[in-house]
């Protein structure tokens, strides 16, 4: 028999992450689980800095017993009728800075609280302080994307996944491992129709009905998990995209235009358009925004340049460039890239189109001392940011070299005519690399998706 899911420790594994992080909101179906993970992160947080958990679910459980009954005043007491806030935090006994503060005297009104502007000013204030707010909220509630877009992101807990928060905004998203299909949370539907009771049936008949309806009901899941993952949009302030961007629309905006030698065209395109999306005719991105992107150079994905030696893994930028200058300067085609669920930075080393080339790498690496034994590993990056195609092999290390100083983890492949194209980071997927979309427009350059290819330069 299965033991239960251990909600709290999930929220504890977790916490160890969030230390970037000063305001998220945890959402979920349960009460119960959502409230039970959320003080399990805050806790682990709440040893080393000030952390407030807000319920938004109305009086959950793990939370309410934590709680004094005697004052009953809580968050919509604070933001509708001016209590302090000061007044409605409980500290909890024996648990670091860790506290509480109630839904309140008067019922949860998603309309009036979610949207209210005064969350972006106390999400601005946590995280002047250093200190983190944890809200725990109903994944089926109105005007969750208002509230989620005043914070840091999201955790879902459970299988139900709100309709209206993009990827980008989901830091973090705890199943259990018997998970049944994802539900998309959303309206409900204006009416039920009600079917009749049907005759009975045979036991074969009634067995080959319940096949079919439980491969309708997974095709249905994996699906809606589909066009979830591919088609929400990725954006900072958050503005809805007028149209998405799938695959057979980018295949048919870009179908006979490129070709495995014309990058150098591929670039000047996206930089008209800084997307895939606006060469088939949606209109272009908000510049604050960064969608999943497709390669503009489809045509090479068979001869990728994809396997790479993983070194390590960083929870801040800062340290990741301190260490490609450090310990890693000597490594070829050192960069980093983004781990999907952690939202860590991952130091990459190598480019082969063979997973033996990677393989060799990495025992050299090891060889040389500049990784211990049995550490590192190898994977598969085939995405890159093109930067500059075709350089000339003369003037590829002094470009390198002005990057370098920026702190912008470029680096070089040759090619087959001898030049070199220069690359940004290494991605395992379109989405992975959709993380990396803003930090490519902070150095300046045109947001170009491709499968990297070449040789080590």
């Amino acid at each position: 028999m299965t033991p239960p899911l251990d909600w709290t420790e999930r929220g504890r594994d977790l916490g160890a992450t969030l230390n970037e992080y000063h305001a998220v909101v945890v959402l979920g179906s349960d009460p119960v689980a959502t409230a039970e993970v959320a003080l399990g992160l805050a806790r682990v947080q709440a040893m080393h800095r000030r952390v407030a958990v807000g319920d938004l679910f109305g009086e959950a459980p793990p939370l309410q017993a934590l709680v004094d009954e005697e004052d009953a005043h809580g968050i919509v007491d604070s933001f509708l009728f001016g209590v302090s806030l000061n007044r409605i935090a409980r500290q909890v006994p024996d648990s670091g800075e860790l506290f509480v503060m109630p839904s309140g005297t008067a019922p949860i009104d998603p309309e009036e609280l979610f949207a209210h502007p005064r969350w972006k000013r106390l999400a601005a204030g946590f995280r002047e302080v250093g200190a983190l707010l944890v809200l725990v909220a109903p994944a089926e509630a109105a005007h969750l994307r208002d509230l989620v877009d005043s914070t840091d992101g999201a955790i879902i807990v459970g299988d139900t996944v709100p309709a209206d928060i993009p990827v980008a905004q989901s830091l973090a998203w705890l199943r259990s491992k018997r998970s049944g299909p994802t539900a998309l949370a959303g309206p409900a539907p204006l009416a039920q129709v009600q079917a009749q009771a049907p005759r009975p049936m045979p036991p074969r008949d009634r067995s080959r009905i319940a096949a079919g309806v439980a491969g309708l009901l997974l095709t249905l899941a994996l699906v809606g998990v589909g066009i979830w993952f591919a088609q929400r949009p990725f954006a900072k302030d958050h503005a809805p995209q007028k149209a998405a961007v799938t695959p057979e629309n980018t295949a048919a905006a870009t179908a006979g235009t490129l070709t495995a030698d014309s990058l150098a065209k591929a670039r000047a395109d996206s930089a008209r358009a800084d997307s895939i999306a606006q060469a088939g005719g949606f209109g272009g991105p908000p510049a604050d925004s960064f969608p999943i992107l497709s390669a503009t150079n489809a045509a090479d994905s068979a001869r990728a340049s994809a396997w790479a030696v993983r070194l390590e893994q960083t929870n801040t930028k800062s340290g990741a460039i301190l260490d490609l200058r450090g310990r890693f300067e000597t490594v070829p085609a050192g960069t980093y890239g983004y781990d999907l669920r952690t939202r860590f930075y991952l130091l990459v080393a190598g480019a082969y189109p063979t997973r033996p080339g990677a393989e060799s790498l990495l025992v050299q690496l090891r060889n040389r001392k500049v990784l211990a034994q049995g550490i590192g590993s190898v994977t598969s990056l085939p995405f890159a940011f093109m930067v500059q195609p075709d350089v000339p092999a003369a003037d590829v290390a002094s470009r390198l070299a002005r990057f370098a100083a920026r702190g912008q983890p470029v680096y070089a492949l040759r090619q087959t005519n001898g030049t070199a194209n220069l690359y940004f980071g290494a991605y395992e997927s379109a989405q992975q690399a959709a993380l990396a979309v803003p930090t490519v427009r902070e150095a300046g350059l045109t947001p170009t998706l491709v499968y990297r290819i070449g040789r080590v330069f």
